[in-house]
């Protein structure tokens, strides 16, 4: 049985999908599940992705669903997926050819303890070879997403597994007219509970696109104002400094 979802939102990402699709082709470990959710694409994603399907040389699925944000793909994700862990890949990034073995085996520290809710790592530039921001702490082997921002001092993106069971448990809130809110409103509550083992090899990376939602955050903002409210209230509320 597969252990590890790998799950890729989209939206007409078609000229880039690629890039993710062959980093997983070339995996020195492929028990793992390829989720694709597909939000409203317009362009040719789906017969893309078909294409592939067809060839067999990976296990995915493939979800098309009305363009309504990231955050509802990764509820529907969620909800069907049927693995032990759950790992996040955007559309625009990939994997280290021994990203999903390194973690799998990684897991296994993990799966019996209940305070751990799963893996947390750096997201790396592909031509530098750098942490986007900073590296992870050294000397530490657990933390919560919000003890390693708040008090350790890292800045930057991050690769992130997940327990399947507990994403499970705390889905994004759906804003009417609304299409996007940030992720720290389901991280930071899982933060507060749980901690996430570090991990500091170079296994994810990606860099900021045009079309993406780093570079457009003040149009995002603007668009999606009671969902950027949310992100804000979550951030006060699971401050650990002003606790």
């Amino acid at each position: 049985m597969k252990k590890i979802t790998i799950f890729t939102p989209t939206y007409n990402r078609a000229y880039i999908l690629r890039q993710a699709y062959e980093s997983l082709l070339e995996q020195t470990n492929k028990n793992f599940i390829w989720l694709i959710i597909d939000d409203g694409s317009t362009d040719n994603t789906e017969e893309i992705v078909k294409t592939w399907q067809k060839e067999n040389k990976i296990e995915i699925n493939y979800i098309k669903q009305e363009n309504q944000g990231k955050h509802i793909a990764h509820n529907t994700a969620v909800k069907n997926c049927d693995t032990e862990f759950f790992l996040i890949l955007d559309s625009d990034d990939y994997l280290s050819k021994n990203a999903i073995e390194i973690l799998e085996n990684e897991t296994q520290k993990i799966e019996n303890q209940e305070n751990i809710s799963g893996i947390i790592g750096n997201r790396w530039i592909p031509k530098s070879n750098k942490a986007i921001g900073t590296e992870m702490p050294k000397g530490i082997e657990y933390a919560s997403g919000l003890e390693l921002y708040q008090k350790l001092g890292f800045k930057g993106d991050t690769l992130r597994l997940y327990k399947t069971k507990i994403l499970k448990e705390f889905l994004f809130p759906k804003i009417e007219g609304e299409k996007f809110i940030y992720e720290n409103v389901v991280f930071d509550v899982i933060d507060s509970k749980y901690k996430m083992m570090i991990n500091r090899d170079k296994l994810y990376y990606g860099e900021y696109l045009e079309d993406g939602y780093t570079s457009n955050a003040k149009k995002v903002k603007e668009n999606n104002p009671k969902g950027y409210a949310c992100s804000l209230n979550s951030g006060i509320k699971y401050s650990i400094t002003i606790r």
